[in-house]
């Protein structure tokens, strides 16, 4: 708690009773100055002594709970960053740890501490301190030697607020932060704020006091509320984002989506463009803007961009997500994408425009369940276009368009390492290809998988392609459906020389495979293969229209075929 100055003290003393009038003359002759220390001022009590434990991102502050168990103020996600304890600070990776100090009247402050890592490890993060929206002093600390911010004293009013805050730059592993802040509060003008202590108790005379009118007597106001849809949607102008500025609103975005998920509404993206500086998380909320053509998100850093949907019931849509530039595809971190599910479950991803991502432009990983990808175009990737992987499942991929992606435009992709296999995914109604370098629809390691009335036209490798892949080290494939496609000129690129349709093993198992009422035509080196050295088991084909002029119309070195009411073949 606060500590009283000695010349305060005496005066205190010489008024004797509480409720005493200490004159003008005399008042104004007392300095008032109160230390406040972080440490022995910490409290289970959100304002008490002055200080208070937030989160922050961009210009947006929110209070933050107190967990009894770890004793320290944290996020109430189930990670419980960032914190806040009485000598230390953690951020998250979305919002910097921010502990408060308010002022209580007009003064000065000064103010004192030491701020350190926890350990020499990790990138070092960014200490700041600000008096409300005014940067006082900052800097980058990355290592357990001490250092003494350099602030001059600083003029306040009653209510400025004092920040102290740590961000995590590129990375919040190990940013454990030492800070324990000092202020010294110099009250001035003390004459009206000791009167006013001095008279705040006083008896009111009785001609003041007005007799209020018994409740029952009183008859209270019928309220209508009407219906507004409006007030499920939070927008990230509230928030502080500003269309069309150049400025970073990732800040404004991240807070607003903390603040939805909180109130259980959905965060509302008016028309405009939107710079965002770090991967954006959406944790079962959902973000909606004013379609994929009026609202444009722009990730500035080409390492750290994609949007990435977390949780229960988050979703993604009327936006346009681009990056603003791109860096090689390297390990294909998946940093780099444009968009992440991160084991979400029935999450939406509809009416997006992803252009332009050093990676994939939609991954679906973490054994995520229960998603619906639909109705995005997906354009220009350094990857995959849409990737399903990592044991997720009941995944619905329709009426998306797909071109020029860096490697397959949709796929199922099973790695042994990863455990279980992706199973129960509709592909249905995509229009997919123009130029792509891989595949266009993919099935590499997966189980009940139905790819049925795309088009697929113009990639590099074959149109739709079923395997299992020594290199890769993928699962087995079984019960997969093709029905109703149009596969038109694919396998373009040479020396691979792929055929419109190919079914492959080099490892496992293919069982079950069933092509059926599609249209595959004007391959570019051969119609259908079916050939390697794993096992490949039963494949039918059925009423299917192979209309091709270049190579072998059927390549089958491997496997049962099974053939019915097929035209070309």
């Amino acid at each position: 708690m606060k500590k009283i100055g000695l010349t305060a003290m005496a005066l205190a003393l010489g008024l004797g009773l509480s409720n005493s009038i200490v004159s003008v003359k005399d008042a104004q002759a007392v300095s008032v100055s109160s230390l406040y220390a972080a440490p022995q001022d910490f409290s289970v009590t959100q304002g008490r002594n002055q200080w208070f434990y937030q989160k922050s991102a961009g210009s947006v502050y929110s209070n933050l709970a107190y967990n009894a168990d770890d004793t320290r103020w944290q996020a109430a996600a189930d990670s419980g960053y960032p914190w806040v304890s009485k000598d230390a600070m953690h951020p998250s990776k979305d919002f910097d740890a921010v502990r408060k100090w308010v002022s209580p009247g007009k003064g000065t402050v000064t103010i004192g501490g030491t701020v350190k890592k926890g350990d020499d490890k990790g990138d070092g993060i960014l200490a700041t301190i600000k008096k409300d929206k005014t940067t006082l002093w900052s800097a980058v600390v990355s290592t357990t030697d001490g250092n003494s911010p350099e602030v001059k004293p600083v003029a306040v009013e009653k209510g400025t607020a004092i920040y102290f805050e740590v961000n995590s730059r590129a990375s919040m592993n190990n940013d454990h932060t030492l800070w324990d802040p000092e202020i010294t509060f110099t009250a001035v003008n003390a004459s009206s704020t000791v009167k006013a202590a001095a008279t705040s108790n006083a008896v009111k005379p009785a001609a003041t006091q007005v007799a209020k009118p018994a409740a029952s007597s009183v008859a209270k106001p019928t309220v209508a509320v009407a219906a507004n849809a409006n007030s499920y949607a939070l927008s990230v102008t509230s928030c502080g984002a500003v269309a069309n500025d150049g400025k970073d609103d990732y800040g404004a975005f991240a807070a607003c989506l903390d603040k939805a998920k909180a109130q259980g509404k959905y965060v509302s993206v008016p028309a405009g463009e939107y710079q965002l500086s770090k991967i954006l998380t959406l944790n079962g909320v959902k973000l909606i803007g004013a379609g994929m053509t009026k609202t444009t998100l722009i990730s500035t850093d080409p390492q750290n961009g994609s949007i990435d949907l977390k949780g229960n019931n988050a979703k993604l849509s009327g936006v346009k997500h681009v990056y603003q530039t791109t860096v090689a595809r390297g390990d294909g971190s998946n940093e780099k994408n444009s968009i992440t599910v991160r084991g979400a479950t029935n999450f939406t991803i509809d009416g997006v425009y992803v252009y332009k991502s050093s990676t994939a432009g939609i991954l679906v990983q973490g054994a995520a369940k229960g998603g619906t990808i639909t109705n995005n175009t997906v354009d220009s990737t350094g990857a995959d276009g849409i990737h399903i992987t990592d044991g997720s499942s009941d995944i619905l991929i329709e009426k998306n368009t797909v071109k020029a992606t860096g490697d397959d435009t949709i796929a199922v992709v099973s790695y042994a390492q990863d455990g279980p296999a992706v199973h129960d995914v509709t592909i249905r109604g995509n229009d997919v290809g123009y130029l792509s370098k891989a595949r266009g629809i993919a099935v590499v390691g997966g189980t009940d998988v139905l790819i049925e009335d795309n088009s697929v036209k113009d990639t590099h490798m074959a149109g739709i392609y079923i395997a299992v892949e020594a290199n890769y080290n993928t699962v087995n494939v079984d019960r997969i459906t093709v029905k109703n496609n149009t596969i038109d000129h694919a396998g373009i690129h040479e020396p691979e020389n792929h055929p419109n349709v190919l079914i492959y093993a080099s490892q496992g198992v293919i069982d079950n495979v069933t092509f059926a009422g599609n249209t595959i035509k004007n391959a570019a080196h051969r119609g259908i293969g079916v050939w390697g050295d794993g096992q490949i088991k039963d494949i039918y084909f059925t009423k299917n229209t192979l209309i091709n002029a270049v190579g072998a119309n059927t390549t089958f070195k491997a496997g049962t075929i099974h053939l019915s009411n097929n035209t070309g073949f």
